[in-house]
């Protein structure tokens, strides 16, 4: 199995491609039976994280993709029942001309909506785990579960009374989700999308206006993005995206709401940018007025609910996504959750330059400011995979830059296939690893489902 993160290859004992929910327990049930482990997935589109490639050696992969029916749409109250093969290009058409829009993420538009909300993936609009509303999953043992108020026939109602089970699902490997329920995003009157091309020099400052702009209030949705903040060392055989430029970051992300609301955020967003060298350049466009030849199209299609694979094509280097793990252009991706103020950005850009320069690996940041207080960080590691020694290299950057960022008090929020294990036990209390180890030894006492992946052994 190809993986554009070039992680270690796997053994893989068979696939199964079940169609329907009676299928997929009927693939857990003879598994048990056999002593084999499962492995499932949604599209297998997991870049930089592992792509479609298990955990562990072994396992059969169970693969979701046939499974592509949105069971219903409730075009009131703003909710999606969909299964684990519906893509966001798929959710996204269905849901044009209607009052709702689906929060897209900046991947490819055939990933799915399930997978990607599982692995708290982010949108245009906020981190998609806010997004589940409820799961249905199959257990090891073959039987079949709802969480959160959807109920057996599809439909959700809404949060019902007692326990909700849904967030021991997300990243976790207790079952085999079959079908969620997705809150969706109401329509706006105006689509801005604000841009801006900054001096790297003005990154600490940006990232501290930003969170200060957050922690104001702001009036309008949207994620709001600092990104394209290249770390590149001075030696080695280095690569990054064409088109990139390392004396420049971008800040961008989509204002959604009324009109007023929508000039009421450009002007506080200014405002908390004043001390920021080249803000004064920054400019909020009208989303929908972007045309295909403008670099900002792939952005504005995403401020709108619609999702692109411009963005991944133009990155790798590919003309189809078909064409990403087994392409020339690598990366890996490590996820950390980073503070907003200044002295700490200074401190974690410091070592991370450092990682760079040790490697010879260039890298991109970016924060994702999905709170007031801490951004989900996103770190792509780039390689030439034509290059013999970089894809370990890119890896030992990897590692490095991972043990750096936990001794500066900033988690892994997701991890590939690698470590998402070790992710676990390094930032994990004894009392909440025994907990985890009692949990899965409940749902899954023969470690039947996707082991290594976020687990404890049962």
């Amino acid at each position: 199995m190809r993986d554009v993160g070039a992680h270690r290859p796997r053994a893989i004992a068979g696939v199964a491609r079940p169609q329907t929910v009676a299928e997929v327990c009927a693939v857990v049930r003879c598994a048990a039976a056999d002593g084999r482990r499962l492995y499932p997935l949604s599209t297998g589109r997991n870049w930089g994280m592992g792509s479609g490639v298990p955990a562990t050696d072994e396992n059969i992969v169970v693969d979701l993709g046939g499974m592509n029916r949105i069971r219903s749409l409730d075009l009131e109250n703003g909710f999606a029942v969909v299964e684990p093969g519906v893509t966001q290009a798929q959710l996204a058409e269905e849901l044009r001309e209607t009052p709702w829009l689906l929060n897209v993420t900046a991947s490819c538009a055939d990933t799915s909506v399930v997978g990607n909300a599982l692995e708290r993936g982010d949108g245009s609009v906020r981190s998609r785990v806010h997004d589940v509303a409820g799961i249905e999953a199959v257990l090891p043992d073959g039987s079949v579960i709802t969480t959160g108020g959807l109920d057996t026939w599809g439909r959700y109602r809404g949060r019902v009374a007692g326990p909700d089970l849904t967030g021991a699902f997300v990243q976790h490997n207790l079952g085999i989700v079959t079908a969620m329920a997705i809150a969706l995003v109401p329509r706006p009157q105006s689509f801005g999308l604000v841009h801006a091309r900054i001096p790297r020099d003005q990154i600490e400052r940006a990232v501290s206006g930003m969170g200060a702009f957050l922690r104001r209030g702001n009036p309008a949705e949207g994620l709001l993005r600092v990104r394209e903040l290249s770390l590149v060392p001075s030696r080695g055989d280095w690569t990054l995206p064409d088109g990139v430029d390392p004396d420049l970051f971008t800040i961008l992300g989509p204002l959604l709401g009324s009109g007023e609301t929508v000039r009421l955020a450009e002007e506080l967003l200014r405002k908390a940018l004043l001390e920021v060298e080249g803000a004064e350049a920054l400019r909020v466009l009208d989303a929908t007025a972007v045309m295909p030849d403008d670099p900002l199209y792939t952005r504005a299609l995403m401020a709108q609910g619609i999702p692109t694979c411009r963005g991944v094509h133009n990155a790798l280097g590919v003309s189809s996504c078909d064409q990403v793990d087994a392409g020339k252009m690598g990366f890996l991706a490590l996820l950390p959750q980073l503070p907003m103020d200044v002295r700490s950005t200074e401190n974690i850009l410091q070592v991370l330059r450092a990682a760079a320069e040790c490697n010879g690996t260039a890298s991109m940041m970016e924060w994702n400011l999905v709170s007031r207080n801490l951004a989900n960080g996103v770190i792509q590691i780039f390689f030439d995979r034509d290059v013999p020694d970089a894809p370990a290299r890119a890896h030992r950057f990897r590692q490095d830059a991972g043990g750096l960022l936990r001794g500066y008090g900033c988690v892994i929020y997701r991890s590939d296939i690698d470590n998402s294990a070790a992710d676990l036990y390094a930032q994990s209390s004894p009392g909440t690893l025994s907990m985890l180890h009692r949990l899965k030894g409940t749902f899954d006492p023969g470690g039947l489902l996707s082991p290594g992946r976020y687990s404890i052994s049962a």
